[in-house]
């Protein structure tokens, strides 16, 4: 799989975005999320809690035309979450902070 997340779970095993639902992922387990994109990779390790996030967009009625815009892998530091974020359209990659202690 060239894009998409990978996540490594504790005994080694590892999981890619097209094997598994996020939902069914052991998120206790996760040792490294990382976020694949044409041969680039970022990764996270060793943190509490972690979540994926995918923007995408359709034409209503037309399976056919949904198409992934973003994909970000990220976590949570106390309120904030750290997010990494990938551009599905052009490759750039960017590193953001959401505040959520307002």
């Amino acid at each position: 799989m060239k894009r998409g997340w990978e996540a490594e779970l504790k005994d080694g095993t590892i999981i890619k975005e097209n094997q598994m639902s996020w939902n069914k992922v052991p998120k206790i387990d996760i040792v490294r999320l990382s976020l694949l994109f044409d041969g680039r990779r970022w990764d996270l390790r060793n943190k509490q809690a972690y979540f994926i996030r995918t923007q995408a967009s359709m034409v209503p009625g037309i399976n056919e035309s949904f198409q992934v815009e973003k994909r970000t892998i990220g976590y949570y530091e106390e309120a904030t979450k750290v997010l990494y974020t990938v551009n599905e359209f052009t490759g750039v990659f960017s590193m953001h902070l959401e505040d959520n202690s307002k």
